[in-house]
């Protein structure tokens, strides 16, 4: 188990989700539902976004599972793209009693859970604790192998559930906050946090006594650079019976500054909860019982837009930002287009604007057909002033077509689509 929670915790340098600074966002938008294809007539709770954005898990109650509550996982091909069928993870995670509370880490190699199954429980006294299962495909959502228990350093009598991860990659640490209901908090749920020693286990867990109330302090989530926590706080006197807080820090030494309510365009008269946050900190899945809802609580998602950055884009050959890109054959420069196509192990130059220059420390992300491509140069266009070039090789099983997606992402923005030929 130490090896295992060691390599959770070096997680740190995933491309797909890497620190970054924050500057100013806007407001929250109005929520949406996820809708039909992801919600049931039953119950969805404890949403969990890759960090590629692409897959949302989450616990359900609806009938065909194995237990009280479920683990279930929808994916997308793109970050536009609809939401597809929600799929049950099967007993390698899911167990006859309550699974649900789940996050995933920033390699998207390990799902973490809370569970009430009693196999491999580390204290009798509890009735929920944290296990953990391994995927080497981070592709591949149904691929998890079978759950083992996350550590019993951690176990305690009641109830410990809503854990999130929050790397501090300039003193190389990773710190684990989550909700107990054990013996000696100020409430029916504290939040409390342990850091990971350097052999791989845990500290003792400590109460964040700036954050905890007499009320049920139940879930919450942290944005990557730990500077923002939104958490909930149930039976409130604020909006309903469960509301969805925000809390900030200007660095991450200092406690955590006084709860503030996101107020009425997130949280309703009923029960809004289970917060989790987006790698690029700009969307927050929640479960909700509001009315409208298919059921008896369902998956909303507000969005927020960071008003500091540039946000890239990919330059076409009709100079609108859509159709075939101005993406060309490194050794022709001719384009890549669906009568001269690229082809796998190719390299090609992909051209764009607003990419910041970072001297090869967090280079932009590059897919072509879903794939991520290698990067073999990023920076200015040389001789262009504001034009950026990025050299990729096109990566192998991209599925031949005339126009075949190509996006950029960098520090968590995605940029437009554009497309080129690929045979």
């Amino acid at each position: 188990m130490l090896l295992v929670l060691a390599s959770l915790a070096s997680a740190q340098t995933d491309i797909g989700c890497q620190p970054r600074r924050f500057g100013k966002f806007s407001d929250w938008s109005q929520p949406v539902s996820l809708g039909p294809v992801v919600n049931s007539t039953n119950s969805e709770w404890w949403p969990a976004i890759s960090p590629n954005g692409l897959s949302l898990y989450f616990s359900s109650n609806r009938p065909g599972g194995l237990g009280n509550q479920d683990i279930y996982v929808t994916r997308r091909a793109s970050l536009d793209s609809p939401w597809g069928a929600s799929v049950n993870l099967g007993p390698n995670v899911n167990s006859t009693d309550r699974d649900n509370s789940v996050s995933i880490s920033r390699d998207g190699h390990w799902l973490i859970f809370g569970s009430a199954r009693l196999a491999g429980r580390c204290n009798d006294r509890s009735t929920n604790e944290l296990y953990i299962s391994y995927r080497a495909n981070t592709d591949d959502d149904l691929g998890w192998e079978p759950a083992v228990n996350f550590g019993c350093e951690l176990a305690g009598d009641g109830t410990l559930i809503g854990q999130t991860f929050w790397n501090d990659e300039g003193e190389g640490s990773t710190t684990i906050y989550f909700n107990s209901s054990r013996q000696g908090g100020i409430g029916d749920f504290d939040i409390y946090k342990s850091e990971r020693r350097f052999n791989g286990t845990f500290r003792p867990p400590v109460s964040v006594r700036e954050l905890n109330t007499p009320l049920k302090d139940a879930a919450l989530t942290i944005r990557t650079d730990g500077l923002e926590m939104i958490l909930n706080y149930s039976f409130t006197t604020d909006f309903g019976d469960g509301d969805l807080w925000v809390s900030t820090r200007e660095t991450t030494s200092q406690p955590w500054s006084t709860p503030r309510s996101l107020g009425p365009t997130i949280n309703t008269a009923e029960d809004d909860s289970t917060p989790n946050l987006s790698c690029d900190g700009t969307t927050l899945y929640f479960n909700s019982r509001r009315p409208g809802g298919m059921g008896g609580s369902d998956l909303y998602f507000t969005t927020r837009k960071r008003l500091d950055d540039a946000t890239p884009v990919l330059l076409s050959l009709s100079a609108d930002g859509k159709g075939q890109g101005a993406i060309l054959h490194a050794r022709s420069t001719q384009a890549a287009t669906a009568t001269n196509p690229a082809i796998a192990g190719e390299a090609l130059e992909i051209y764009a604007t607003g990419l910041v220059a970072t001297s090869g420390v967090n280079p932009p992300q590059i897919t072509i057909g879903g794939r991520r491509a290698e990067i073999l140069f990023s920076g200015n266009s040389p001789g262009f002033i504001g034009l950026n070039q990025i050299n990729v090789r096109v990566p192998a099983g991209v599925t031949p077509g005339p126009a075949v997606p190509v996006r950029v992402t960098h520090f968590g923005l995605p940029s437009n689509e554009v497309t080129i030929g690929v045979r």
